[in-house]
This record gives C-alpha cells, structure tokens and sequence, in this order.
C-alpha cells in the first residue's frame, strides 16, 4: 500500500498532484483541515491536487503530501515521536523511514487520521519541520484520544 502512495505522490499530470485519497477522506474534519492548511511548506507553494482530503506544497518527486482520511494506526513498535510547535500544542506521530528517501508521518491517537510524506530532498536534516508546521491545524480540528508511550511508560487510566 505504501509503496502505491509513493508512485502516486509527485506524478504530476496538467499541473496536479496525483495523490491517492485516504479511505476516509470525505470526513467533514477533512475538509477543514484541507482548507486551513498553509498556503506554503517548507518555502514551497501549495499545489493542486487529484484527491479530496490531500495538499502537497512542491512538485515532483519534492512533493510534500498531507492525506487526510487515512486509516488510523493502532499501537506499534515504530518509532512515535511527539511535536510541540512551541505553544503548548503538541501532537503525537509515527514516523517511518520509506524507500526513495522519504519519512512518513502518521498522526497517533486521532481520527480521522492524516499522514504527510516528507522527501529527504526538501529537508535533509529536520523532515519534522513539515508536521511540525500542521500541529496547530491538526490540534483545532482532531481531537486527540490516545497518545505515544515509550519503554516503562504506561498508559493513563
């Protein structure tokens, strides 16, 4: 499935991003959150795209892709890191390193569920920075109802 999303995200056909939509992309909060989403990304413009629910700022194989709708990872053993924008804000999000030089993002712990795939090539030592800058927008609309926990953690009753 993953390997799907990386041939589809980047291709660009007539200017748009082709971007397979996430199976619940049609969720209202979806909506919202394609609206708020920030007009640049890492220095680059929001493009359009084939898809409800998705925003990819860049072209090509520089894309950054944001799918909202996606289905919503259980627990795991991936690594699972938590963002704070400096506010206050945080969100929790699995990351997963995918062939071709690209890092996953999942939101934990919210449904609907969005993922960003970040290419090494737009930001080779922080792809953090990309969800980073969503954690605001996720935060507003995605209520969060579970959270990550490391090793000797356990979760809050």
């Amino acid at each position: 499935m993953l390997s799907a999303v990386l041939i589809a995200v980047g291709v660009t056909s007539c200017g748009t991003v082709q971007v397979p939509p996430g199976p619940q992309a049609q969720d209202p909060v979806c909506a919202n959150i394609v609206i708020g989403a920030p007009p640049e990304m890492l220095g680059m413009s929001q493009q359009e795209t084939s898809s409800q629910g998705t925003v990819a700022w860049g072209r090509g194989q520089d894309a950054v892709v944001m799918r909202c709708g996606v289905t919503p990872p259980g627990p795991t053993t991936d690594l699972c890191t938590t963002l704070d924008d400096g506010t206050g804000t945080e969100v929790d999000w699995i990351v997963r390193e995918l062939e071709g030089d690209v890092v996953l993002f999942t939101t934990y712990g919210r449904e609907p569920a969005i993922d960003v795939t970040v290419p090494r090539s737009v930001a080779p030592d922080q792809p953090s920075a990309a969800p980073l800058e969503l954690t605001q927008l996720v935060s507003r609309y995605i209520e969060a109802t579970d959270r990550c926990i490391g090793p000797g953690e356990t979760a809050a009753e």
